[in-house]
């Protein structure tokens, strides 16, 4: 079994387990108070249960309560416990911790990359920034690409395997993306080696996007002159 993979990992989908307002937004979490550590992540997921932080973010349980959750769904789904407790708990680990801070250093690093690229174009103009709590949660957008205060288009960091889930999660994810009157690019990385696959062109698509509509408000103030 994969670290979080296989069959806990259709059925930990199937049943919602690790949808943040049935556990915690984790990523939001991280982005909060930056654990340096997995054990500081671990405490920190259980402080935002157990205790009221000023961050306003609330988890419905610990590690373990999470990997009970799923434990516990092998009864409804196939009326048998085909996986032990303890592999549970340690698959919900790997999904909480293990890949969320991976996957926090994966964003930061895509931002820096993109931020680069546009920035020989467009300078000071353009901004790239984590996405508010309402696309991040509901809409599924990581980050916002913003062109003199303007949000742009959205960014969507996501291993290589995402390509092969479910079609029932993908479209989920595309159905909240086209909630925004912004295009949702997705930035896809290898999981083991941490390389981005289509960064070339996510920045061209992103490059168009951008000279289509500077080009678009030269044409406005030409008229308007006119």
């Amino acid at each position: 079994m994969t670290l979080t993979g296989g069959e806990l990992n259709w059925l930990n989908g199937k049943h919602g387990i690790s949808a943040p307002y049935r556990s915690v937004p984790v990523m939001k979490l991280i982005r909060e108070h930056h654990p340096k550590s997995k054990g500081e992540l671990i405490k920190l997921i259980e402080y935002h249960y157990k205790s009221d932080c000023k961050c306003g973010i609330k988890s419905q349980g610990t590690i373990q309560d999470f990997g009970k959750n799923l434990y516990e769904a092998q009864i409804k789904e196939w009326g048998e416990y085909r996986y032990s407790l303890e592999e549970c708990i340690r698959w919900e680990y790997h999904l909480f911790v293990t890949q969320s801070l991976k996957g926090r250093l994966i964003e930061d690093r895509a931002k820096e990359k993109i931020e680069n690229e546009l920035s020989k174009s467009y300078e000071d103009e353009i901004s790239i920034e984590d996405a508010n709590k309402f696309f991040d949660e509901d809409l599924r957008i990581d980050q916002e690409i913003k062109y003199q205060g303007k949000t742009m288009a959205g960014i969507q960091v996501k291993p290589e395997s995402f390509k092969f889930m479910r079609e029932s999660v993908k479209y989920m994810h595309k159905n909240q993306n086209s909630k925004v009157c912004f295009p949702v690019f997705y930035l896809y990385y290898n999981y083991k080696s941490e390389k981005f696959i289509n960064l070339t062109l996510v920045n061209k698509d992103i490059l168009e996007l951008l000279n289509d509509y500077k080009r678009s408000l030269e044409i406005n103030r030409c008229d308007e002159k006119d």
